[in-house]
C-alpha cells in the first residue's frame, strides 16, 4: 500500500500543523538551539553549507539517509508552511500520473538580486544542460532572472523514483554553483544562491521533462497572527470575537509576495 511521508525543514523552530511529519533540523552543524532530534549534521550531510543551500540541506539529507521503498511518495515542506492539499488528494494525484509533481501555485519572481549569481547559474545550464536551457528562457528573463511562472518554495511531494532523479540533478548543478561561485560577503539572508536557484530550476525542470503537475495555494504561517493572538488574550477578547475572526482572516490571507524564507 502506498504510503506518503513528510518531512520538514526547521531551524529549531516549532513546526506548523506537524501531523505526522518528519521534522529535521536544517544548519546543525551551526546550531544549538533544536527541538527535534532529527539533524541535518548527521550521516552522510552538507549541513555546513546551510548558510549557502538554505533548506536544501535537509533535502540533501533525506536523499543521502533515507532509504525509499518503491511504494512511497515524499513531501517536503517548511516549519511554517506547506502546499495546501488533503494527503488522500495528493496520494490518488500521483498514482494516477506516475511522474507527476504537487508544487506551489505559480506565480511572478522578481530580478534576482546579485545578477552575476543569475549569469552564473543560466550559463551553467546553457552549457551543461541543454535539455533544460530552452526551457530556462521560455520562463525566465535571460538577464536577470525574473519571470511569472515559478513554482517557488522549494516545496513538493512527488514519488520517491522522482525524488531521486531531481536530487541528482539539483545538487550537481549547486555543487558547480558553489565552485563558481564561491562564499560570499552579502547579508545572511541573500547568501542562499544555491536555495533561490533551485527555486528556479525546479520549474525549469518539470517543464523540460514534460511531467505533469498539480499547482496549489501554500498555507503560511504568518509571525503577526501569534502577535495577535497574544494581544487580543490580554485585554479580554476571545479568538472567537467577530472582529478579531475578520482581522486573521485578512491578515492569513495568502500571498506571494512574502519572501519564501523566514
Amino acid at each position: 500500500m502506498s504510503r506518503l511521508i513528510t518531512y520538514i525543514s526547521t531551524y529549531g523552530n516549532k513546526c506548523t500543523n506537524e501531523k505526522g511529519g518528519i521534522p529535521i533540523e536544517v544548519g546543525a552543524e551551526g546550531r544549538t538551539n533544536f527541538l527535534y532530534t532529527i539533524l541535518d549534521n548527521t550521516g552522510e550531510n552538507i549541513s555546513a553549507e546551510n548558510k549557502y543551500y538554505g533548506d536544501l540541506t535537509a533535502l540533501y539529507w533525506i536523499w543521502k539517509n533515507h532509504k525509499f521503498r518503491g511504494d512511497e511518495y515524499i513531501a517536503f515542506r517548511h516549519y511554517n508552511k506547506y502546499l495546501k492539499i488533503k494527503p488522500k488528494v495528493a496520494l490518488e494525484y500521483l498514482e494516477n500520473h506516475k511522474d507527476g509533481w504537487i508544487v506551489a501555485k505559480s506565480h511572478s519572481n522578481p530580478p534576482h538580486t546579485y545578477i552575476h549569481e543569475w549569469e552564473i547559474f543560466r550559463d551553467i545550464i546553457k552549457n551543461d544542460y541543454p535539455l533544460y536551457y530552452s526551457a530556462l528562457l521560455d520562463i525566465y528573463d535571460y538577464r536577470d532572472g525574473s519571470g511569472m511562472k515559478c513554482n517557488g518554495t522549494n516545496m513538493f511531494i512527488t514519488s520517491a523514483e522522482q525524488f531521486e532523479k531531481y536530487c541528482d540533478t539539483i545538487f550537481e548543478i549547486c555543487k558547480k554553483l558553489r565552485e563558481a561561485i564561491g562564499d560570499t560577503d552579502v547579508p545572511k539572508y541573500n547568501q542562499r544562491y544555491c536555495a533561490f536557484m533551485a527555486e528556479r530550476f525546479l520549474t525549469i525542470y518539470l517543464e523540460a521533462h514534460k511531467y505533469c503537475k498539480y499547482e496549489t495555494k501554500v498555507y503560511r504561517k504568518r509571525w503577526y497572527l501569534g502577535i495577535l493572538s497574544k494581544y487580543a488574550r490580554r485585554l479580554g477578547i476571545n479568538k472567537n470575537n467577530q472582529i478579531v475572526r475578520r482581522l486573521v482572516k485578512i491578515l492569513s490571507k495568502n500571498s506571494y509576495r512574502s519572501s519564501y524564507y523566514d
